[in-house]
């Protein structure tokens, strides 16, 4: 169905004039994810896309799986309505080989091995970089697809703050307050939110509340001291409708239970520190901590519904601990040469109770450590070469490794670029120690991967081009195998896959004023014993949008993401292609008038076409 968004965004006090549009796409971006270094994005040989606070304003993306739907080779997939559980795969690699962080913390689940998307607050967010390929030498586990780092802005100059109230269809309402700025050695950044839906179906609606903050210290010695804490509740309505599925000797959850609610609360605080006591070494230090507890309750059914998870109305409780400490440090030789060292130690504990299965309790502990090699010749040449020893108290040791290069023929606005790389994904705590399908002994699932591509910068930089080729091999592959005794299945690395294709971009300025981008994604993918294509994976996606200000106090935009069939299930049917439009703009209602920097009236209306599809089903 169509939905619609609406809202009044009131800035308070002034802000400083930026730069303008035109000048905004002209400068290249500096990337911290690819290296670990602020790096910019020309220099790199993988493939990377930043979404910007701009991107944000333009299209007035609701939540951040919105805002990563058109990067190239990203898929989305919620499960329902807003707030729904919602994953992301890149090329190919599904959510669990996908690393997600905000401001460099781990945020997915150990025991279910994905990041709720749904749950992430957009407010204070400042770009989210999202780099495609294999990122486990620098990251770690669970980055075989890629890692999408979420980084939040810190505060400068004086007091700024914004109250946003957003309404919508489907009952749908938003509150949003940020306050940032900085004074003397001090800088913050502070937000509170609220949003609400009813959803589409019965028991369907959704509650989301967070609170953000990011606190800064300058010192001395070109050093600084961040502290960061994000906490957020969501309550979802589960409207669960198992499909007539058999598994073993015995079918299973061929039922329907709407009355489901999931309760999902989560805290996570980081402290880092930096400083660069003289201009060839930089150092920096992170401690983190994550905390989530999920509490999922099968309520009294009525008449037409069955239990599907008796005995009904008890609660399963999952909580889950992973505290980290990081130190990295940067030896710089001139401008050509940057070699990086880091040590990494990670506890995670994970806690599992219900009534559906006996409890298990698992912890375990990770040391790191990675080193990283940069060259720079000449301004033209930019390489890289890294690798990692990972060492885990469950699966042991897996050493991961990265190379790629980039280089400039600045004659023709060309680059070429490439690189090639080992990944790999830890099993999860559910994987290794749920009660019945887990084994402690399943290895890590690994990969290998290469790309090439090109960039083409045309018309004085106002069309911007790019294609990349793209190949995984993926082994130890962790699935369910079909067992003769309950509960029928069991956990087994016994998967070998693989997924190639091409990503195509393309970014012109047709005005100062008027911008076109468009870009598609061909992705074959085979999971080699079966010889089927991935679950929920399309062949083809596109993705297209149009921005255009044709007064100064308007700007209006429109998307449209599309994506080809794909397999729903290993043994059932293909989910339809599908196409979504979306539109709306803003309009200035007042400008710089006593205490307020602005007055924005904002309209978002998605899917304008009205048409019936479902991402997961």
């Amino acid at each position: 169905m169509v939905g619609i968004v609406g809202g009044l965004l009131l800035m308070l006090l002034a802000l400083a004039d930026g730069a303008s549009a035109q000048e905004a796409r002209g400068l290249e971006p500096v990337v911290v994810t690819a290296t670990r270094t602020e790096t910019p994005a020309g220099q790199l040989g993988a493939s990377v896309s930043v979404v910007t606070e701009d991107d944000f304003k333009t299209y007035h993306y609701p939540t951040v799986d919105e805002a990563l739907r058109h990067v190239p080779g990203v898929e989305i997939r919620r499960s329902g309505s807003l707030g729904k559980t919602t994953g992301i795969t890149i090329r190919g690699a599904n959510t669990k080989q996908v690393q997600v962080l905000v401001d460099g913390v781990r945020v997915k689940s150990p025991t279910l091995g994905e990041a709720e998307l749904a749950n992430i607050a957009p407010e204070l967010i400042e770009r989210i970089e999202v780099i495609r390929g294999p990122q486990s030498t620098l990251h770690g586990a669970d980055a075989i697809g890629g890692v999408v780092n979420i980084i939040t802005r810190k505060g400068r100059g004086p007091f700024t703050g914004t109250v946003e109230q957003q309404a919508g269809t489907l009952d749908t309402y938003a509150t949003r307050a940020t306050g940032s700025g900085s004074w003397r050695l001090f800088d913050y950044a502070l937000s509170a939110s609220h949003r609400e839906s009813n959803g589409q179906f019965r028991n369907d609606a959704s509650e989301l509340n967070a609170l953000n903050a990011r606190l800064g210290l300058a010192l001395p010695w070109d050093s600084a001291l961040s502290f960061t804490v994000r906490w957020n509740r969501s309550d979802t309505e589960l409207p669960i409708k198992f499909l007539s599925t058999t598994v073993g000797p015995q079918p299973i959850m061929p039922l329907s239970d709407i009355n489901n609610e999931q309760q999902d609360e989560t805290t996570v605080m980081s402290l880092s520190g930096r400083t660069r006591p003289v201009t060839w070494w930089e150092s920096e230090a992170r401690l983190s901590r994550f905390q989530n507890t999920s509490v999922f309750v099968d309520l009294p059914d009525p008449a037409e519904d069955t239990c599907a998870f008796p005995p009904c109305q008890s609660p399963s409780i999952i909580k889950v601990l992973r505290r980290e400490a990081e130190w990295l440090n940067h030896l710089h030789l001139g401008k050509w040469s940057t070699s990086t060292v880091g040590l990494e130690y990670r506890h995670t504990e994970g806690d599992n109770r219900g009534p559906n299965s006996a409890p298990f309790t698992a912890r375990s502990w990770t040391r790191s450590v990675f080193f990283q090699q940069q060259f720079r010749v000449f301004d033209r040449l930019f390489m890289s070469a890294g690798f990692r020893v990972e060492d885990d108290r469950v699966f042991g040791t897996v050493t991961t490794e990265r190379g790629s290069l980039a280089y400039h023929v600045k004659e023709w606005g060309t680059r070429l670029r490439g690189g090639a790389g080992s990944g790999f994904r830890a099993p999860t705590f559910n994987e290794q120690f749920f009660p019945g399908f887990s084994d402690p002994a399943l290895k890590p699932e690994t990969s290998f991967s290469y790309e090439v591509g090109v960039d083409q910068s045309l018309w004085k930089n106002r069309e911007r081009l790019g294609l990349t080729y793209f190949q995984t091999n993926y082994g130890n592959l962790i699935s369910l195998q079909t067992i003769s005794t309950a509960p029928f299945v069991k956990g087994v690395n016994a998967g070998h896959a693989r997924s190639a294709g091409l990503e195509s971009t393309s970014e012109v300025d047709l005005l100062d004023t008027l911008v076109a981008s468009v870009n598609y994604t061909y992705t074959d993918t085979e999971t080699l014993a079966t010889d089927r294509p991935f679950l929920r994976e399309p062949r083809h996606r596109w993705n297209f949008g149009l921005t255009w200000e044709p007064i100064p106090k308007l700007s209006l935009f429109t998307q449209v993401h599309a994506v080809s069939r794909q397999l729903e299930r290993a043994r059932g049917p293909y989910n339809s292609g599908h196409t979504r439009v979306d539109a709306g703009g803003t309009y200035r209602l007042l400008q710089r008038h006593a205490f307020l920097q602005a007055l924005d009236l904002t309209a978002r209306v998605e899917n304008v076409l009205n048409e019936d599809y479902a991402e997961a089903r």
